[in-house]
C-alpha cells in the first residue's frame, strides 16, 4: 500500500485522487499519510489546495522496493526492467520513472 500511495503521489496528488486510486477511506489514508509525511517520504504542498507530493527519499524507497520485487518474484524477461531501475539514478528529476502513475 505504501508503494502504491507513492507512486500515485509523485507528481503531485490531491488526497481525494490518492483515496480513489488506491481504493481507502478517508481514515486509513490519513494514519498512511501521515506516516509517511513523518518518515519524509512524502511532503505536504500547500497552495490554493493540498497535495501531496513523493520526496527523493521516498522515490528512492520505490526503486528499492521494484528491485527486491524482481528478486522475489522477478521472471527471465525482468533483466530490462531491472537494467532500468538501475539507471534511475541518472535520470533527470523532471522525468518519471515507468512505475510512477
Amino acid at each position: 500500500m505504501v508503494a502504491k500511495i507513492l507512486r500515485v503521489a509523485a507528481k503531485g496528488s490531491k488526497e481525494e485522487e490518492i483515496m480513489e486510486q488506491c481504493k481507502l477511506n478517508s481514515m486509513v489514508l490519513e494514519n498512511y499519510l501521515s506516516a509517511l509525511a513523518e518518515l519524509r517520504l512524502l511532503m505536504v504542498e500547500e497552495k490554493d489546495e493540498t497535495f501531496y507530493r513523493t520526496t527523493e527519499k521516498g522515490l528512492d524507497f520505490l526503486r528499492i522496493y521494484h528491485r527486491l520485487r524482481w528478486l522475489l518474484w522477478g521472471k527471465d524477461n525482468d533483466f530490462l526492467l531491472m537494467r532500468l531501475l538501475g539507471q534511475l539514478g541518472k535520470v533527470k528529476k523532471d522525468v518519471h520513472p515507468f512505475y510512477v502513475s
